[in-house]
């Protein structure tokens, strides 16, 4: 299990996040720096002033470039064509803006760019509310800055609470990391995201890959999944994999250590060992997990069944296992087939490299301990109970010898048909409840295209050609 499961792909959408270009359309004395001519004229009927070629308009706030405007004296509306506005804080392009000058509402359409120092946005139209804050992405929008890319279907953006939500196959992509889903809630000042439908994501850097219906996030590190969760790590020499699955997913992460919990349905595969359980803690401090409630665990051929599970892994491999009240191992000899069972009140399983060493069981065990001839033949079976600890060794995952310590009470019974299949009463052997190894998931989405989404406008391409000169 992984030390850390930030979703860092969170921090860039905030970065990326448009900030609405408030003094576009300021209320400032307009100044006309510079036209080829000024007329007046009716369009269907409306009283129309035109201010018409190389036209050059300033206030106090802004600086626009137009072909021409158009002011609609009896509507409240300027319609202006093939625009770059330049603010304080963003450079602005559209084929065509509308503006009401009663509402401050604006309409950007066609090859809209903003620029800012954080980020730039395309889209083909952008609605911006002054009085209500409101920026509206109505078609596909592409936001880019120096990490990443971000692309939805449509959003909405409100510049008084800092929030933001965006609809339809939203995804975002650096070099790090991809995530995807079918729609995205984040408030930036809070530092609190929300991700609905269809959510996956691939953290590059960690080798971490999640998905599920829902995503909550917030800025105390504390992260929710849920819906069919699923989330699969690579260990750091990209030798084995781990899936954990569940209904529901909560990680919490200090400046320590970090606490991944999951419920309701939970099952654990990788190449070393399988689980399932009702509910899953592990904390990376530790390196153990505790599986509660109806817990099995799997290893090679060992299947522990009890009420609470403890395992400590070390390297990927089960260094330890506890359990009780009134566990129960199995496992099947790797010659023979018959089934060997522990149990007791409590449990203790050791391990070197991956490989089972003994077993100890405590205080009013009982078990059952299959024989081998010298031919690897089945050749009867011993009982035994004990009110002390009972210990199983084991040499190459078979038992070797067995050895208890007080109040023993044992028999051997022969190889008969009768008592080849006698099993204590608690007994539990389900190898069709293991989990087995699933499918890879993958993004439904293609990837972020590398092209933007539209031929860039003439005034675009000039001011980038004149960065260019500057800088030399």
């Amino acid at each position: 299990m992984k030390k850390s499961f930030l979703i860092a792909s969170l921090f860039l959408i905030s970065t990326l996040i448009l900030s609405i270009p408030e003094d576009l359309h300021s209320q400032s004395r307009v100044n006309i720096i510079q036209a080829d001519r000024a007329v007046g004229g009716i369009i269907d009927g409306q009283n129309v002033r035109k201010i018409l070629g190389n036209v050059i308009l300033q206030t106090d706030k802004m600086l626009m470039e137009t072909d021409s405007v158009y002011q609609f004296v009896d509507r409240n509306l300027l319609m202006s064509f093939n625009n770059q506005i330049e603010t304080e804080n963003e450079m602005i392009w559209a084929d065509t803006l509308l503006h009401n000058t009663r509402t401050d509402f604006s309409r950007l359409r066609g090859r809209v760019i903003i620029q800012s120092e954080q980020n730039i946005v395309f889209s083909d139209s952008i609605d911006v509310d002054q009085q209500l804050d409101l920026a509206i992405f109505n078609v596909p929008v592409r936001f880019e800055d120096e990490r990443g890319t971000l692309i939805a279907e449509s959003g909405l953006y409100y510049q008084a609470v800092d929030s933001a939500v965006f609809r339809g196959n939203v995804q975002l992509a650096d070099s790090t990391q991809y995530l995807e889903a079918d729609s995205l809630f984040m408030n930036r000042s809070a530092d609190l995201y929300e991700l609905f439908g269809r959510v996956y994501a691939d953290d590059f850097e960690d080798n971490v890959r999640f998905a599920g219906d829902y995503l909550y996030a917030d800025s105390l590190g504390y992260r929710l999944l849920t819906g069919d969760a699923w989330l699969m790590e690579v260990n750091e020499a990209e030798t084995d994999t781990t899936h954990l699955f569940a209904e529901i997913i909560e990680l919490l992460e200090t400046d320590t250590t970090s606490y991944m919990d999951a419920f309701e349905n939970v099952r654990i595969w990788s190449p070393k060992f399988a689980a399932v359980a009702d509910t899953a803690n592990y904390r990376d401090d530790l390196d153990q997990f505790i599986l509660r409630s109806n817990p099995v665990l799997w290893q090679k051929k060992m299947q522990l069944t009890g009420p609470y599970i403890e395992a400590q892994l070390e390297n990927d491999e089960i260094k330890f296992l506890r359990s009780f009240t009134q566990p129960i191992v199995v496992m099947e000899d790797s010659t023979t087939g018959r089934l060997h069972q522990m149990t007791g009140d409590t449990l203790h399983a050791y391990f070197d490299d991956g490989n089972i060493e003994r077993i100890r069981v405590f205080d009013n065990n009982e078990s059952i301990f299959h024989n081998k001839d010298e031919n690897d033949e089945p050749d009867g079976l011993i009982e035994m109970i004990s009110a002390g600890s009972l210990i199983m060794y084991f040499t190459d995952g078979d038992i070797d010898s067995l050895v208890a310590k007080r109040n023993i009470d044992g028999s051997f019974l022969p190889e008969e048909p009768r008592n080849i299949e006698r099993r204590l009463d608690n007994f539990q052997w389900s190898p069709e409840l293991k989990p087995e190894k699933p499918e890879l998931r993958t993004p439904r989405l293609p990837a972020i295209p590398e092209d933007r989404p539209f031929e860039m406008p003439p005034r675009y391409l000039r001011y980038l050609q004149s960065i260019i000169v500057e800088g030399n």
